[in-house]
């Protein structure tokens, strides 16, 4: 993708961050939609979800701090899957 492109030609160095992601989802096949999603995003991909389907493993290369990414995840993609699956 053209942002990852852009980050990677820039003299600033990347932030990397992991992110715990609170999951809101509790349908398996929407925490596997967003887990899929997320991990084609460009800059991001989903690690891991936790035993209890409540947390979500995110790394993502570049990121101000968690709660950005929390945020962005939640209203791109999460909350319209939680309208799909109600």
């Amino acid at each position: 993708s053209c942002k990852v492109a852009v980050l990677i030609l820039n003299p600033r160095q990347p932030r990397p961050v992991f992110v715990n992601y609170p999951l809101q989802l509790d349908h398996p096949l929407a925490i596997s939609l967003l887990a899929s999603t997320i991990s084609l995003t460009p800059g991001t991909v989903s690690a891991d979800v936790s035993d209890d389907n409540k947390t979500l493993l995110i790394h993502a290369l570049d990121a101000e701090n968690e709660q950005e990414v929390i945020d962005a995840i939640h209203k791109r993609y999460e909350k319209p899957l939680m309208e799909m699956f109600r």
